[in-house]
């Protein structure tokens, strides 16, 4: 950015935040991004709600962002080009560590990693996927890693005991279960959620009992303490009594906000070094 241009850029931030009347075009968008489990098509629509209440809400025009991948998503989000970042809990973590971000809420719903399998797949338990191929997102995905421990617990052993089938979102690790690509395919139940219908009649959840708070959202500190108190506020402020909230909950099945609490931070912090590892961060 040249220096005329950074310094006009300073100059409609500064008479932003001095004069409440400058109109929504005058103002620097925030940068809204959410973790890419799902395509973006998918993820514009389901967040769409979303960005209009926030919009409203605070006066102040929000641009919806997404990455291509999970790696870009976390480059990102490490180098602090987020304003609003919709993070599953161990990036979040990691990003919190950094000093970049301040935690703001998280969905009431919790983080449940699932197995979906075909109606007729014999699997029952987590012994019974020797010999099978399981479709899985992102290496550095949360219920991914969580998952493998999980399998680790019954003699498994990833390479050995299954085959992991690489697909890009957890969406599609679903699909490739429906298309016979895989005997299994790790999702949540948000994901499952947000799968049509017709998806959902053909397979069979088979849930692993471990159950943790839902995707953080998270604020970049350069916004400053007034705005990120109002965006928090905000974000308490939508419940399924608002209509943007009502829509926006009855898409996602996240159930509203709840601040982060400091044993949730601790809960998740056995987590952080195993993210690290796989993320090339030690």
């Amino acid at each position: 950015m040249s220096r005329r241009s950074f310094l006009q850029t300073m100059l409609v931030a500064g008479c932003a935040a001095a004069c409440p009347g400058l109109s929504l075009a005058q103002q620097r968008p925030l940068r809204m991004a959410v973790h890419p489990y799902n395509s973006t098509l998918a993820l514009v629509a389901t967040h769409r709600p979303l960005q209009k209440y926030l919009e409203a809400t605070l006066q102040h025009p929000v641009e919806f962002y997404t990455a291509a991948s999970f790696d870009a998503f976390i480059a990102a989000l490490m180098a602090g080009e987020y304003d609003i970042a919709i993070s599953p809990p161990h990036f979040a973590m990691i990003a919190l560590e950094k000093g970049i971000y301040a935690p703001l809420v998280h969905y009431k719903s919790r983080l449940e990693p699932l197995l979906v399998v075909p109606k007729d797949s014999v699997v029952r338990h987590a012994a019974d996927f020797a010999g099978k191929r399981i479709a899985m997102a992102d290496r550095t995905a949360f219920i991914r890693i969580v998952v493998l421990q999980w399998l680790a617990s019954a003699g498994l052993e990833a390479g050995r005991d299954y085959q992991i089938v690489e697909r890009p979102s957890h969406g599609a690790s679903i699909t490739a279960t429906v298309l016979g690509e895989a005997d299994a395919g790790l999702a949540t139940t948000t994901t499952m959620r947000q799968v049509p219908a017709d998806i959902q009649a053909q397979v069979r959840i088979l849930t692993t009992g471990l159950k943790f708070p839902h995707l953080f959202t998270l604020a970049n500190k350069r916004l400053g303490a007034p705005m990120i108190a109002r965006l928090q506020a905000a974000l308490l402020g939508l419940t399924a009594e608002h209509p943007e909230g009502r829509v926006f909950f009855e898409k996602t099945g996240f159930g509203g906000y709840e601040e982060v609490g400091a044993e949730e931070l601790a809960a998740l912090k056995p987590y952080v070094a195993p993210t690290r590892r796989v993320m090339g961060l030690d």
